[in-house]
């Protein structure tokens, strides 16, 4: 690796952790910037090779470290966002030579024959590392991650629901039994909610940032994976139903158990979601309306979230479908 690289790989990681700084010192207006800092790791990964990205990952991690004090705040950085994207981009960098026929071996040709001229030797067509498994090891990291650092930090739900209560009380001192029992009853329902909710938006996150990311080195022009089709490309493979079916069944058992399972099931309702909704801009292409459709979807998750949890059913159906994916393929021009 050049000096050059190492350079550009140690601003990536600089500027994600000056994105993610917001975060960790607690400033509310700096928060939303913290959902930015897998972009810059993304670029340097996809653009400067794997090692770029896992360096720009450590520079993070390390600036983080120095600007909180505290090696939690750093170890936030790295399992949320720094290491699960330097692995997203080495997979998306993955590719291997395609096999055809030209490949193949031929048997030699007769003596007599006079030998051809050696044709000069053009680039090999290659088969890129699939979106889905980039998509299902995103999903794994994001679980993982989540369940490591409530490890760390010592998530407690009986604190969270006090904190919650209290935040929902704050400012009114007359409160009637009944409210009072409301308001226990809510607090109950968030703290329920959290472990699915949380690595759900990490999901989105993480997968929000490689798309930027690529989006922009391919401006730059130094991007080698070819555009791929995502709407065609999008998808889980098999394996994923089992996992899902199982976090499912296990978020109902009672304590740790019941909590890392919700943890789990959480992150792949988030990519059977995002399954789904690449399922419906394909499934649209070309239809009159298709703009419509797809602005009264966008605009029924924003205001009801609810409607995720039909995309990932939808989602789920493909996934169980075993649709082939265009994997590298071109896009079409309606995405």
């Amino acid at each position: 690796m050049n000096p050059k690289t190492i350079l550009i790989a140690g601003a990536a990681g600089a500027a994600a952790a000056l994105l993610f700084a917001g975060l960790v010192l607690q400033s509310a207006s700096a928060l939303s910037l913290a959902l930015a800092a897998p972009i810059p790791i993304a670029i340097a990964s996809l653009g400067w090779g794997s090692l770029a990205g896992f360096i720009a990952a450590a520079v993070a991690t390390l600036i983080v470290g120095v600007l909180a004090g505290t090696p939690l705040s750093a170890a936030t950085i790295l399992l949320s966002m720094a290491l699960p994207t330097a692995i997203a981009g080495h997979l998306a960098g993955l590719a291997r030579p395609r096999e055809t026929l030209e490949t193949a071996p031929t048997f030699p040709r007769p003596i007599a024959e006079p030998l051809p001229r050696a044709p000069q030797p053009a680039a090999p067509a290659l088969d890129w590392y699939p979106l889905e498994r980039v998509l299902f090891a995103l999903t794994l990291c994001a679980a993982f991650a989540c369940l490591i650092l409530g490890w760390l930090i010592g998530y407690d739900p009986a604190e969270i629901g006090t904190a919650v209560g209290e935040a929902l009380t704050q400012g009114d001192a007359g409160l009637s039994a009944a409210t009072n029992a409301q308001i226990a009853e809510v607090s109950a329902l968030v703290v329920r909610l959290i472990p699915f909710v949380q690595p759900a938006v990490l999901v989105l996150t993480l997968v929000v940032g490689l798309y930027l990311g690529a989006f922009v080195t391919r401006l730059s022009g130094r991007l080698p994976r070819p555009r791929d089709d995502i709407p065609a490309a999008a998808a889980l493979p098999r394996v994923s139903l089992g996992l899902f079916a199982l976090a499912i069944l296990g978020s109902f058992l009672p304590g740790a158990a019941g909590l890392a399972a919700s943890v789990f099931a959480g992150a792949f309702i988030c990519a059977f979601a995002l399954v789904g909704l690449a399922t419906m801009h394909r499934r649209t292409r070309g239809r009159a309306g298709r703009g419509l459709i797809l602005f009264t979807a966008y605009a029924a998750i924003l205001l009801l979230s609810f409607p995720l949890v039909l995309f990932a059913m939808l989602g789920v159906y493909e996934t169980g479908r075993g649709r082939p994916a265009a994997v590298g393929g071109p896009p079409s021009n309606d995405q």
